[in-house]
């Protein structure tokens, strides 16, 4: 029979498990994040992840018995990251309380410039060879682009666009930046970078503004005439 010292123990000791698996866990994602980054998918065997890690193979196997299941979830770790990071943005440019700029920048710069997004690049065109893996990529990929047109039409509602309208400015922000991201890894120039983000703002700004100039026009049953008796006023 166990003492009372031993039953009240026990909880505490499972949660300190838990909290030392998660953090193994954690440190493995990111050993796999950085592997990939660097060397490829095909490079990231679990025996390299393992010494990127600084564990055992035996220890990775035990939180992760296979290595496609620890790069599925690192891939859905990223995609929750950027959905928070997205989120988060949105509700500041909708509320008022930062503008196109910061948005754009800051995508860039939490989003598009970590590690993991040079993975899931890698993972998309690796993955069409490995179906389990290309499947859970495609599928994590695809609510993540839908998260975005989402979050996206609630950051920009108040510009009077049309729902669909919106969802295109936000595939030309994200296709440019996903770009920018690839030449930027291919050829790094930080003046190019900030350049290229400048004139995304811009361009975004402007389609924005557009919205915000014809959107009563969009009510008007006969937009010519009322601009006419405005005129005249």
């Amino acid at each position: 029979m166990k003492s009372a010292a031993s039953l009240t123990e026990a909880p505490e000791a499972t949660d300190g498990r838990e909290v030392k698996g998660a953090i193994m866990r954690a440190r493995l994602r990111a050993a796999t994040e950085q592997l990939i980054a660097e060397v490829g998918v095909d490079a990231a065997s679990a025996a390299a992840i393992a010494l990127r890690c600084g564990v055992s193979r035996g220890a990775m196997l035990h939180h992760y018995p296979t290595r496609n299941e620890l790069i599925i979830d690192t891939a859905a770790h990223f995609w929750q990251r950027a959905r928070d990071i997205v989120a988060g943005l949105a509700d500041d440019v909708g509320n008022g309380r930062t503008d196109v700029a910061t948005f754009v920048g800051r995508l860039y710069e939490e989003v598009f410039r970590a590690n993991a997004l040079v993975t899931m690049l890698d993972l998309m065109v690796s993955g069409r060879s490995e179906t389990k893996i290309g499947e859970a990529v495609n599928g994590i990929l695809s609510d993540l682009f839908t998260s975005y047109e989402d979050l996206g039409a609630q950051a920009f509602e108040a510009s009077g666009l049309p729902r669909e309208r919106i969802h295109v400015i936000i595939t030309l922000i994200v296709s440019t930046l996903r770009g920018l991201r690839i030449q930027d890894n291919i050829h790094p120039d930080e003046a190019r970078v900030r350049a290229v983000l400048a004139t995304l703002v811009e361009a975004v700004e402007a389609l924005l503004q557009k919205g915000d100039r014809t959107a009563p026009r969009r009510v008007s049953k006969k937009p010519k005439a009322a601009t006419t008796r405005s005129r005249k006023r």
